[in-house]
């Protein structure tokens, strides 16, 4: 699968294969776990999960008019530049759709909406798209962990492919297709120390329960829901391995 949303299929793929079963609990260790009113979509909402079951082209064109979509558009991100069709472009309801390698507007991929921001800080105005699970841009942290019911594992903030999810422990945001990326928009990282940012950002994985990614609580500013695609068994175990040797130790 393509791009994928920068990522976000590889690491929901990595998510898939490290969920873990087992009872859901309203308390990780320490991390208190409330349901949050934030995660509560609003009338208005728009799904995501409407869009992935377009399909293809005319699916979309069916439901949101051809006039409201950029069939090709140009998507510049760390990684690189991507070829993705937009919906809404240019508005607060702009989102960003990917193809399967090899069946460009015919299976879509996976559908990703992106934190809306102004002067680079989160625009006020923010976005009416949703999963039907509750996720969203612009939730934080702990209004995450209160949805998925436990704490989950990141990657390190701080460059290209920081702060997505590798696994959500098998809380109830596993096996959704579904993956988001957190970061951070404050002006003084949170407050937290050079030695405590350094804990939780760079190329490395570790369980939110961490106490500095508490204190500093970053928001979402991505969220997408895909197709997972056929994946090769023996590539996916040895994606796991590496993930599971990027750990930070467990105390």
């Amino acid at each position: 699968m393509k791009k994928i949303a920068i990522l976000a299929l590889t690491i929901s793929i990595l998510a898939s294969c490290k969920s873990k079963s087992g009872s859901e609990s309203t308390q990780t260790d320490s991390v208190a776990v409330t349901q949050a009113d934030s995660t509560t979509p609003a009338s208005d909402a728009l799904y995501l999960d409407d869009v992935l079951a377009c399909n293809d082209y005319e699916g979309l064109v069916k439901k949101f008019g051809a006039e409201n979509i950029v069939k090709k558009a140009t998507i510049e991100t760390g990684e690189g530049s991507f070829d993705a069709t937009k919906i809404f472009a240019g508005t607060p309801k702009e989102i960003e759709v990917y193809w399967q390698d090899g069946k460009e507007y015919k299976v879509i991929g996976d559908v990703l909406v992106r934190l809306q921001l102004k002067d680079d800080k989160p625009s006020a105005e923010g976005s009416p798209w949703t999963t039907k699970l509750g996720l969203k841009p612009g939730m934080t942290l702990k209004d995450v962990v209160a949805l998925n019911g436990k704490t989950f594992t990141i990657t390190g903030l701080g460059w290209d492919l920081g702060g997505n999810v590798v696994s959500w422990e098998g809380g109830k945001l596993a096996d959704k297709d579904i993956n988001i990326r957190f970061n951070d928009y404050s002006t003084n990282s949170g407050g937290l120390s050079e030695t405590e940012y350094s804990q939780i950002s760079g190329d490395r994985e570790f369980d939110v329960k961490h106490p500095s990614i508490q204190k500093l609580n970053p928001i979402v500013d991505q969220v997408s829901v895909y197709h997972k695609p056929d994946f090769d068994k023996e590539l996916g175990n040895k994606m796991y391995k590496d993930v599971e040797e990027k750990q930070m130790p467990k105390h």
